[in-house]
């Protein structure tokens, strides 16, 4: 399915106005305000199986909606056993049945945002083992998946018999690699255990159980993470730090206002829309404009007008799209700020110069390339932004690291620069390391 900026603006539209979209704004709502009170192994099992019952129907539903639509261009009829249709569009196009699937296909990817969510909850926001554990292909939808019965019979015995809650990977959009992870509990902490369940037990896939070993001593020593992407996890002692508050700030504005812009410290400026609060009191275009005007602004302020090289990143349709980013339904605004981000009913945009970005290196001793052409339009997660250099070691910084920090994260600068500079004094990072910072859950708790 193309992104929603590739859309035409009439596709785009009809999306946001089917009732399955519409209606699951509300079930955002309620699921990460579930998630926020589990506290127990208990909770966390019936808030997984909740999720899974509806991300199941939502799957169904759009395979029976894909199945009818090939049937209708075959000149068939509407089989007996279709889906019931939600929206009132005529049930004898193939046209009506084309959206349904597209609008399950984004629900489910909202609802599996959610499972992420889960995920980085329970691994206590530990960002080293989303990422370890992201770094294989996405198996696709569970419903109809052979070994389906298998997963949901271990989860169910594991938590009969021993009372452990054990997370299904394929729940959720960020973890790939195994199957399964149980949680026992020790005390106050945990131990995680990874597992591959099989309805064969006598099948074993090598290279399956070779990356798994690989994600287990990545976290657990620094070893080179599994799949093609180059790199080690680099655990660093300086306690994370964002300004996360100023969204929450932005978006509490937006809400009344329609859009709100404002500064950033690090000469980032951040702008904040409530699409549905703007298509209240403006038309779509009145509403594109004043964005623009919003965003000028806002540069101005943060001083970055005409300043190095301007580069942005925006939070609209990267749902579930990106493994290692944390996802909407964890970020420290309100559950129904959250489930407007998911659903891009509200979304956000982060300007930021590379001027101010190589003066914090600088300010940290560190000799600073920006290497990304200042006429090139678009940036791929893996192509390298700039360089840093002290003496004979050198670090490439990636655009998906620069995204995802520095801009959607909003990351303290002087933070993030003094992180750089101990990156550079290890030896053990190598050329592509993926950085953490201690404390982290106090951002996301």
């Amino acid at each position: 399915m193309p992104l929603l900026n590739d859309m035409p603006l009439e596709r785009t539209n009809q999306i946001f106005r089917h009732p399955i979209h519409q209606d699951g704004v509300g079930t955002l709502v309620r699921l990460i305000t579930a998630l926020r009170q589990c506290r127990s192994a208990e909770d966390f099992y019936d808030f997984q199986q909740d999720l899974l019952a509806r991300v199941l129907e939502v799957q169904e539903h759009r395979a029976g909606c894909r199945r009818v639509a090939k049937l209708l261009r075959q000149g068939k009829a509407v089989p007996a056993d279709a889906p019931e249709l939600r929206s009132t569009d005529p049930a004898t196009s193939p046209a009506t049945w084309d959206l349904e699937a597209d609008v399950c296909e984004r629900v489910d990817r909202q609802l599996r945002s959610v499972a992420d969510g889960l995920a980085w909850r329970v691994f206590s926001y530990d960002r080293r083992v989303i990422i370890a554990l992201s770094r294989n292909q996405h198996p696709g939808p569970m419903a109809g998946k052979k070994g389906l019965a298998t997963e949901r019979e271990f989860v169910t015995d594991w938590w009969r018999d021993e009372g452990r809650f054990v997370l299904l990977h394929d729940l959720t959009s960020c973890l790939t690699i195994g199957d399964a992870t149980s949680f026992k509990e020790i005390g106050n902490d945990y131990e995680a255990y990874l597992h591959e369940i099989k309805s064969d037990p006598n099948r074993t896939v090598s290279r399956q159980a070779r990356r798994q070993r690989m994600a287990e001593e990545a976290i657990r020593s620094g070893g080179p993470l599994p799949g093609d992407l180059p790199g080690r996890l680099v655990p660093l002692d300086i306690p994370y730090k964002t300004h996360l508050d100023l969204l929450g700030r932005a978006f509490d504005l937006a809400h009344d206002r329609g859009v709100q812009g404002m500064k950033v410290p690090g000469g980032r400026a951040l702008v904040a829309t409530d699409i549905v609060r703007g298509y209240d009191l403006w038309s779509e275009r009145e509403l594109i404009d004043r964005t623009a005007a919003e965003h000028l602004q806002a540069v101005k302020r943060a001083r970055i007008l005409d300043v190095g090289h301007l580069v942005y990143a925006r939070s609209d349709d990267l749902v579930a799209r990106s493994p290692t980013m944390p996802p909407w339904s964890i970020y420290p605004l309100s559950p129904a700020s959250c489930a407007r981000l998911i659903t891009d009913y509200a979304m956000y945009f982060v300007t930021m110069s590379s001027e101010p970005l190589l003066a914090a290196l600088d300010d940290v001793s560190l000799a600073a390339e920006w290497v990304l052409p200042r006429d090139q339009e678009t940036v791929q997660p893996d192509e390298v932004v700039l360089r840093a250099h002290r003496g004979t070691r050198t670090i490439e910084l990636r655009w998906a690291e620069m995204q995802r920090r520095l801009l959607l994260e909003m990351a303290d600068l002087p933070m993030w620069a003094e992180g750089v500079s101990q990156l550079i004094d290890r030896h053990d990072s190598g050329r592509h390391p993926w950085q953490s910072f201690s404390d982290e859950w106090n951002v996301w708790a």
